[in-house]
């Protein structure tokens, strides 16, 4: 069975740890009942972390602001929901059974009980009961929009794209410009580029080709023609916003590298039918990838809540991940265990 762990690089990784913990630390701060300010706090010290370890400018910006912006958008979500006083919350998981610190059975009884005096269409309903079905009703709905929830790209006007998702693309575009830094500095003029056959139709023309560093055309010595890198690199789309981004090879999320080229060389060829192919895996990869962290997503948040909603999604979660790695090896893919953990 093939695993691979260069599926998501070190600094996409700290958003995304970052992003767990801040859904932990708000959940633990609401329920605790601390000030806002103190919350905000622990906050910050998970964000700094994460920001150590990013490298890239304009990642990092975007990234201090998308975490802060997730953690006021947790943190109203409770608000909204529940209101700025956890009490009957915590009266609730109490008595479904979970250890709340400084909250007795018999508390927690008499809270539930004062609550439903208020609550016409439950009156008479034992207070067991009844946190029973408020859990269900109320908490996992709200658990379930938490779990959706992410750090969002705040430069992405529609707010489509995650934080994870940019810095990946952020690592892998300044992987290129490193790239071809260093081949120009060793004194290659031309280059070639991979192949692979999962590629995206937007590099798909341009893969497999030579390519001159110096800005020339014209044809090797084995008969090859080349052209300037620019030509397939330099290619720009408007967005419906009305914003324009160079986004050819060597794009946004590209996998696509550039080696010397050598007289005589052998390149592969992959057919627009083979690609389609492989593409349409790589994509199923993806999705499998994300219902495996959206379950345990769902298993964190629901731990020290609801036992039974904690242990519905662990399962929910060790299925998806089975189906995951079961389709990788049946596709001949390596899977990517850093894409499936959270923290």
């Amino acid at each position: 069975m093939k695993l691979a762990d260069k599926g998501l690089n070190m600094q996409a990784q700290a958003i995304e740890e970052a992003q767990t913990e801040i859904r932990l630390a708000v959940r633990d701060g609401w329920l605790a009942w601390l000030p806002k300010a103190q919350l905000n706090t622990r906050v910050q010290q998970i964000i700094r972390k994460a920001l150590a370890k990013i490298r890239i400018e304009d990642l990092r910006s975007a990234a201090y602001r998308s975490l802060n912006a997730f953690a006021e958008r947790q943190y109203a979500t409770y608000l909204q929901n529940f209101g700025a006083n956890p009490t009957l919350l915590l009266a609730i998981l109490a008595l479904s059974g979970e250890k709340v610190p400084r909250v007795s059975k018999r508390q927690a009884t008499t809270t539930v009980e004062n609550s439903l005096s208020y609550v016409t269409d439950a009156k008479g309903i034992p207070a067991q009961v009844y946190a029973k079905e408020y859990l269900e009703k109320r908490v996992a709905p709200v658990i379930t929009e938490l779990c959706k929830q992410n750090a969002l790209d705040p430069d992405d006007i529609k707010s489509r794209n995650s934080m994870r998702n940019r810095a990946e693309m952020e690592v892998r575009y300044h992987g290129h410009l490193d790239q071809i830094a260093e081949l120009k500095a060793s004194g290659v003029k031309l280059v070639t580029c991979s192949v692979h056959a999962d590629c995206s139709d937007r590099c798909y023309k341009w893969q497999g080709r030579v390519y001159s560093l110096d800005g020339t055309s014209g044809t090797t010595e084995d008969g090859r023609a080349y052209v300037p890198l620019e030509v397939a690199t330099d290619v720009y789309y408007p967005t419906n916003a009305g914003k324009v981004y160079k986004n050819g090879l060597l794009g946004f999320n590209c996998r696509h590298t550039l080696m010397p080229y050598k007289t005589g060389m052998i390149i592969p060829h992959v057919s627009r039918e083979t690609q389609q192919k492989e593409r349409d895996i790589n994509t199923e990869q993806r999705k499998l990838e994300g219902i495996v962290r959206k379950y345990e997503t769902r298993a964190l948040m629901n731990k020290g809540v609801s036992a039974e909603l904690y242990s519905r999604a662990k399962r929910a979660a060790a299925k998806a991940r089975k189906e995951y790695i079961t389709f990788s090896h049946d596709n001949g893919r390596a899977y990517y265990p850093s894409r499936i953990e959270l923290l």
